[in-house]
């Protein structure tokens, strides 16, 4: 098909919505929520890995808001209480969660088994925040490891690489309770891990550092009953049943501040009126090609309404590039000097203009 480009040099000329029909914000919004954000201290002390988060530095540190149903707002309240902490100094990121547990169970023994199988706790960490080549580390009750490296998300043909062990990981677990006794009744169970910082960004260039930030997400795999369904409960919602939408996790910012020493303000790295008409773009044009089969060709196709005209900074440009099967979207900021850029495999980028 003939490669089609279309600039759109102000917003004032987009096409009208017509009556009743709804924007793009509206039609993604589950998926358009502000993420969360967390700040990272360094730690004061060296961080023991033994399952009990009970230095110091832990005790300062301030916990994520408790996890929530997957797939966000107007889904049930998870029936247990999930926190995380992160902590981190010139070696390792650092993880704590505590997971609310009244009958902790796990029967996997086996590393690289698919550890979900059992009720679970997984980190997800996008150290470029492009939403590829990420990490995913998931362990049971028994302490025993998943871990894997993905080119990509599924929704855009990703794979995973299961060969890949996270090269110095220490990782404990501790049981207020017992294992595999329901006849009693247990407390909670405590997850501490140490990730080198060199296991992740061996590829990459934004190394684990003051100032600099990453995507992460955390979930809990939750068997309720025999059988299923799984309850999935993590601290950023995706908006559907799907973990694997790095656009959807939080931000992570690493502070020079030594934790309990100063406070500093989470601030979000993007324009993110931006970003989330960006996103808002690709989910739409997920649905078209999944629909049609083939992708939108001009950024007139979009259903943009007032909420996204008036939603970017004064002087904002919408441009995309487009075949029937791939495309290139992208929003330049003169106000800040930037491009931000978005292809069909989901891939995100900054350019300086």
């Amino acid at each position: 098909m003939k490669r089609k480009i279309q600039l759109l040099c102000s917003l004032l000329v987009c096409s009208l919505l017509p009556a009743g029909a709804q924007s793009l914000f509206e039609k993604h919004a589950r998926m358009l929520t502000l993420p969360e954000g967390y700040v990272c201290y360094r730690t004061a002390e060296k961080i023991q890995i033994d399952g009990r988060p009970d230095e110091a530095s832990w005790k300062l540190a301030q916990p994520t808001s408790s996890f929530r149903d997957i797939s966000g707002e107007g889904f049930p309240k998870p029936k247990y209480d999930t926190k995380a902490k992160m902590l981190w100094d010139d070696d390792c990121l650092y993880v704590s969660a505590v997971l609310e547990e009244p009958n902790i169970q796990a029967r996997l023994t086996k590393r690289d088994t698919i550890i979900y199988y059992d009720n679970d706790f997984e980190v997800f960490i996008d150290p470029d925040g492009d939403g590829h080549h990420y990490f995913e580390i998931e362990n049971n009750a028994r302490g025993v490891i998943f871990d894997l490296l993905l080119n990509r998300p599924y929704r855009s043909g990703g794979n995973f690489m299961i060969q890949w062990d996270c090269p110095g990981i220490q990782l404990a677990v501790h049981l207020d309770g017992t294992l595999n006794q329901p006849e009693d009744k247990d407390r909670q169970w405590t997850v501490e891990m140490a990730i080198p910082h060199q296991a992740l960004t061996w590829d990459f260039n934004n190394p684990l550092k003051a100032g600099n930030w990453w995507r992460i997400n955390f979930s809990r795999v939750q068997w309720l009953k025999k059988g299923g369904p799984e309850e999935n409960w993590v601290w950023q919602p995706t908006g559907r049943i799907d973990m694997h939408m790095p656009d959807r996790w939080g931000f992570l910012y690493f502070s020079s501040k030594t934790v309990g020493k100063g406070e500093e303000t989470f601030r979000y790295p993007y324009q993110m009126d931006a970003y989330k008409l960006l996103w808002a773009m690709f989910y739409e044009q997920q649905e078209h090609r999944a629909k049609a089969g083939s992708y939108l060709l001009s950024t007139k196709d979009f259903p943009l309404g007032d909420s996204e005209r008036k939603a970017l900074p004064a002087g904002s440009e919408i441009g995309m590039e487009a075949t029937s099967s791939q495309y290139r979207v992208w929003i330049t900021l003169p106000s800040e000097g930037v491009r931000y850029v978005l292809n069909y495999e989901g891939r995100f980028q900054i350019e300086k203009l």
